[in-house]
């Protein structure tokens, strides 16, 4: 039985990111966002990079283990404030200069948008869900940028809900939105916790996409789930549903 709507994770399903390096953005925020004659030596750049990783480790980890989430835009200020810097651009642009600086090279996994197409042609509804500390603009701003003529009917971050998933609240906020039982949606993403229990637990059908080789799925849940490694096996999938 087809779905009435399918909801989608972001990163490394409906777009890759290769890599996060950090310590490379850090430098490119700090170099970016302040007076254009200001030149830090390198001693202090990586103590700013170090102050940046001391922050992931004391707030950042231990709320993503206990699936919350905090506000990278809030995390940017303090580093800011902390070294007594004041930037030269609003901390939701430095937010997002963070993030696509930390994934340069990302790109939208091959055939997302021909099957985004697709299920609008059939007029199956779509929507987002990311685990995600970077602002809700900040992804609308991504989703854009890498498919650009794909409109969601919704996207949700765990930025602006404060828990990430697996938490059964994120999945239930969407069924609200969409007005659907959990029965009717599809979860599509490559996160065997997060994503595939998470969905599973909250009623809807999963689907673990591993199209972006970017895990090891050695050891997956023992529920019942589709497994696809492209989007032309998940099209497929819906085809024959």
């Amino acid at each position: 039985m087809k779905p009435k709507m399918i909801l989608f994770d972001y990163g490394q399903t409906l777009v890759v990111e290769p890599q996060f390096d950090a310590e490379f953005a850090n430098k490119v925020i700090l170099r970016k966002s302040t007076e254009k004659d200001t030149v830090y030596t390198t001693d202090f750049e990586d103590e700013f990079c170090r102050f940046s990783e001391l922050l992931f480790n004391k707030i950042t980890a231990p709320a993503h283990n206990a699936n919350r989430e905090v506000s990278g835009e809030k995390l940017q200020q303090l580093k800011f404030m902390y070294f007594g810097l004041t930037p030269t651009m609003p901390y939701s642009t430095l937010d997002l200069l963070f993030w696509d600086s930390a994934t340069h090279g990302s790109f939208p996994s091959e055939g997302a948008a021909e099957f985004l197409a697709l299920l609008r042609a059939q007029n199956i509804r779509t929507g987002v869900i990311s685990n995600l500390y970077y602002s809700h603009e900040a992804l609308m701003i991504r989703l854009d940028r890498y498919l650009p003529e794909h409109t969601f009917d919704f996207v949700l971050c765990s930025s602006d809900l404060l828990v990430r998933k697996p938490d059964p609240l994120i999945f239930s906020m969407a069924c609200r939105k969409a007005g659907l039982s959990p029965a009717d949606i599809w979860f599509v993403g490559d996160h065997p916790q997060a994503d595939i229990v998470g969905a599973y637990n909250a009623g809807m059908h999963p689907v673990l996409y591993t199209g972006a080789h970017m895990r090891k799925y050695d050891d997956l849940p023992k529920i019942p789930f589709d497994r696809v490694d492209s989007f032309a096996e998940l099209q497929d999938l819906f085809l024959n549903a």
